[in-house]
């Protein structure tokens, strides 16, 4: 009876152990800024002008260009939960859909939405 256990622990464990390693813990959003790869929750730029490039932005995740004149293209969805910040400076943003914020922020800001929520802080 002991080893008919055993044989059933060891077989159910073949099925959970990969179930659980292929669940991450928290996902986090992998963006470009100025050519070199960023992984985080929130994607920064730095306090000069910037080029930031991301495939998308998963909820309670997002990208702020902090300072100078920054360029952010979000080529997938801006989630519900997720935002895009330029933050100071004048910014150019283009986000294809926008369940969540984008944000001019200060400065002569550009933005394009191409479905979903409308830009705020925008000037064009």
């Amino acid at each position: 009876m002991i080893r008919h256990t055993v044989r059933a622990l060891c077989a159910a464990s073949l099925i959970v152990a990969p179930l659980a390693l292929s669940t991450p813990a928290h996902a986090v959003v992998t963006c470009t800024v100025n050519g070199f790869p960023r992984t985080a929750n929130v994607v920064t730029g730095t306090a000069g002008n910037d080029y930031i490039r991301c495939d998308s932005l998963p909820p309670m995740h997002g990208v702020d260009g902090l300072g100078g004149n920054d360029y952010i293209i979000i080529d997938g969805t801006v989630a519900s939960g997720a935002f895009v910040f330029g933050n100071a400076g004048s910014d150019y943003l283009r986000v294809n859909v926008n369940n969540g914020s984008v944000n001019g922020g200060t400065g002569n800001d550009f933005c394009r939405v191409a479905t979903g929520n409308p830009p705020v802080n925008c000037e064009v």
